[in-house]
């Protein structure tokens, strides 16, 4: 379920039979969706846009039934369906990932998507650690720079096209697509992006561009992914979200 713009009409003197009868409707309108079995609500905390798609982090809001991973007051991270900006508000349990209290809702839409990647492409389809020499070919993802970026942080040295030959591992296109469709079974997605939010708190993405906008800008900054005008990650905020955790 998607939140819909709302929107206010200005009655001029109404009736007092109006005025209870429009007071009533805007409460039960008002009212935000309940979670069923298995469900929780949501308050969104940020959402980053990427070619990678949107990553949304949040607050759970409250909890249904047979709900037994999160409570209200967590903080979680979850892949939207949909490639253009958007906020499910009542999602299942089984979409998210928890969010440490020491890692805020900035660098977690900021870097968890293209950190997994990286986290993929450099644990699971390539061995790199202290001492490789990493050639890190460019990707239209923009994953490239978080995976250049956690190399380093592994240790190992990333090589420029110039020094290409002399790379012992080579991170090839054929890598960003297979990280992409990697799917992590139940329990080791959040160990997964337990690597991803210690690299974030040691530092491993501080020189990784990103922009950060209002939430109001959500339209134009998708244009411009979709037009291929930027690989970078946004960050949009909603109002005056803090960036601290």
């Amino acid at each position: 379920m998607r939140n819909s713009p709302v929107t206010a009409a200005s009655v001029t003197s109404p009736s007092p039979k109006f005025a209870r009868a429009s007071r009533s409707k805007s409460r039960a309108s008002s009212r935000s969706p309940r979670p069923s079995a298995g469900q929780v609500r949501l308050r969104l905390g940020a959402l980053g846009l990427s070619p990678l798609g949107v990553q949304a982090v949040a607050t759970v809001d409250s909890v249904g039934p047979e709900v037994v991973g999160f409570a209200s007051g967590d903080r979680v991270a979850m892949r939207e369906a949909d490639s253009r900006a958007g906020f499910q508000r009542v999602v299942s349990e089984r979409e998210l990932i928890g969010i440490p209290r020491d890692v805020s809702f900035d660098a977690a839409a900021a870097y968890l998507a293209s950190g997994l990647v990286a986290r993929t492409v450099l644990k699971q389809l390539n061995s790199v650690g202290r001492g490789n020499r990493v050639y890190v070919t460019p990707d239209r993802s923009g994953a490239h720079t978080v995976v250049a970026a956690l190399a380093e942080h592994l240790g190992a040295v990333v090589v420029d096209g110039a020094e290409q030959a002399a790379a012992d591992v080579t991170i090839t296109p054929a890598d960003y697509r297979a990280a992409e469709k990697w799917r992590y079974g139940p329990g080791l997605a959040q160990l997964a992006a337990s690597d991803v939010f210690q690299a974030i708190r040691e530092g491993a993405f501080d020189g990784v561009d990103v922009e950060r906008l209002p939430l109001a800008e959500a339209a134009r900054a998708m244009s411009e992914l979709e037009a291929k005008q930027s690989t970078r990650t946004v960050v949009l905020l909603p109002g005056s979200t803090s960036l601290a955790a």
